[in-house]
């Protein structure tokens, strides 16, 4: 809950999403969007469902396919076509999974010729009870085509709030939902 006030505090355990009213910024100086939100589910059930990073075709509205180049228990490397905005984007990403802790990490395959300038984000998993996990989300996307800053963060803001409640929706019914469903 470290950087949550209290009035965010109440509304995470009310199941809300939480979004800073401004961007994060990295130690090397480049912004990043973070949320926080709460799983009707443990951490380990959570871990589970998300760390099968192939399934984000399942529940994100933007993905409409993904390869797997790689997958290992320690991470993956899988090929993401999506839409963004007017553009369909194709570009890898590395997945590494740190199960001990609790934490996923991505970056973009550099050795792909991918469609996005940058990519990098993570997952951590934190146990509030029995049954419910506290996530803390973050992630950076830059595209390759020219996107005005003020536009870039109103969209940027406005697709995570649609893809975290997917994630939320997958991983509270364990699995089942999908953006086909709804």
């Amino acid at each position: 809950m470290a950087g949550l006030g209290f009035d965010q505090r109440q509304k995470l355990v009310r199941g809300e999403i939480i979004h800073p009213k401004s961007l994060a910024q990295t130690t090397d100086g480049k912004t990043m969007i973070e949320a926080a939100l709460l799983f009707e589910k443990p951490p380990e059930e959570v871990w589970q469902l998300l760390v099968r990073t192939e399934n984000q075709v399942k529940f994100l509205d933007q993905v409409k396919k993904v390869t797997i180049i790689r997958k290992e228990a320690s991470g993956d490397t899988l090929e993401f076509t999506t839409k963004i905005l007017t553009e369909t984007l194709v570009f890898r990403v590395n997945h590494e999974f740190d199960e001990k802790n609790l934490f996923i990490r991505w970056a973009l395959d550099k050795s792909f010729k991918n469609d996005l300038r940058e990519l990098e984000g993570f997952w951590r998993f934190y146990p509030l009870c029995q049954s419910k996990t506290i996530a803390r989300y973050g992630s950076r996307v830059k595209p390759n085509f020219p996107v005005p800053g003020f536009i870039y963060d109103v969209l940027a803001r406005n697709d995570l709030r649609t893809a975290l409640a997917s994630v939320k929706k997958y991983v509270d019914s364990g699995g089942v939902w999908s953006k086909d469903s709804s």
